[in-house]
């Protein structure tokens, strides 16, 4: 698939299944995310990869860290991982620099994060990006290995679609853009 169909075509999958790319795959994949833009230079991205059984100590963690109050939420938390059979956990270690203010070292990891969405789906996988509130609970960033001051940009979940890619509306350019400065 060329760069620009894989642009124009990505969509998600909220549910994923075996096969997940394969290891040259996911190098690939990988590499295409630290091609992202990045101001300073400062590579603030760190990928962390959660596999097998690995992702039931992902669910451990959330509902550890986040004491879900109902056992619908505490199940929510703990079968979260096992949505796809590859979980990647994208953060902005935020680095101190005179140019480069933090907001635009989560940019240049979102960035990240896209290159290898739209590689996943070039590859003929399929993702979804997820947050929420896992993503922003200072106690999982320091389970994960990161300070309070990082920021989970998304958990990259990544496998094989359980359907055919989800028709998705074309976008009027006109609705979104407009000309400045006439």
């Amino acid at each position: 698939m060329d760069a620009i169909e894989a642009l124009q075509n990505r969509t998600a999958s909220p549910r994923l299944v075996e096969p997940a790319p394969s290891e040259a795959e996911l190098e690939t994949i990988l590499k295409a995310g630290l091609r992202a833009p990045d101001h300073g230079m400062l590579r603030p991205w760190r990928f962390l990869l959660v596999r097998g059984d690995a992702r039931n100590k992902l669910g451990e963690l959330f509902v550890e860290k986040r004491a879900p109050d109902t056992e619908e939420q505490k199940n929510k938390l703990l079968n979260a991982p096992l949505r796809a059979p590859l979980v990647i956990v994208c953060v902005a270690e935020i680095q101190d620099h005179p140019k480069v203010p933090p907001v635009e070292q989560i940019c240049a990891t979102a960035a990240a994060v896209q290159n290898m969405s739209v590689a996943i789906h070039a590859l003929g996988y399929s993702s979804i990006w997820r947050t929420g509130p896992v993503a922003f609970d200072d106690g999982i960033k320091e389970s994960l290995g990161f300070t309070p001051r990082d920021e989970i940009v998304g958990y990259l979940y990544v496998g094989s679609p359980t359907f055919a890619d989800r028709p998705v509306p074309e976008n009027a350019i006109a609705d979104y853009v407009k000309e400045w400065g006439a």
